[in-house]
């Protein structure tokens, strides 16, 4: 067996595969599920998750087609679908269930983060809220560093108005 010393010496390292589009709603249903964890829906969290949203877009996948608009209109066409989780006695299992399909996806902390900044800013970060995005590190086995202190209560400064979808 003849080994081409050249190649044998190429480090070869395979592409990272493309984050599917159609994983794009595990994402979109763990930001939703900041948002109405609570039983309450401000605006200032819906703008939030809008944001967060496109800052992911950004950063995961810029080549995906997804405005604020479709953000937006994601949101309440599936609220009810949040609802039916939130709701449901097995909210971990629907959690894993979230969680599983993106498990691999490089971008956790920038995920978890986003949901930190959804729950936070309508001006109250409750026990729901730190619950839900406490399994989603355990889930994904993701630590507390001194950037992302997922732990901290914050309080923005900002006044917040309830919103009905």
């Amino acid at each position: 067996m003849i080994i081409d010393d050249q190649e044998s010496m190429v480090t070869k390292t395979s592409p990272q595969a493309p984050f599917p589009p159609s994983n794009w709603k595990f994402i979109l249903r763990l930001l939703g599920l900041c948002i109405i964890i609570d039983r309450k829906v401000f605006k200032d969290e819906v703008d939030a998750f809008q944001e967060c949203a496109i800052e992911l877009r950004d950063i995961i996948d810029p080549t995906v087609c997804l405005t604020k608009k479709m953000a937006y209109d994601w949101f309440r066409l599936n609220k009810h679908i949040l609802e039916d989780i939130r709701d449901n006695m097995s909210l971990e299992t629907a959690l894993f269930e979230t969680l599983a399909p993106i498990k691999s996806i490089s971008h956790k902390s920038d995920i978890i983060s986003c949901m930190v900044r959804i729950a936070i800013s309508d001006g109250k970060y409750c026990a729901k809220e730190k619950n839900l995005i406490k399994k989603t590190c355990l889930f994904w086995n993701v630590r507390s560093d001194p950037h992302h202190d997922f732990d901290a209560i914050f309080s923005p400064d900002s006044h917040s108005k309830l919103v009905h979808i």
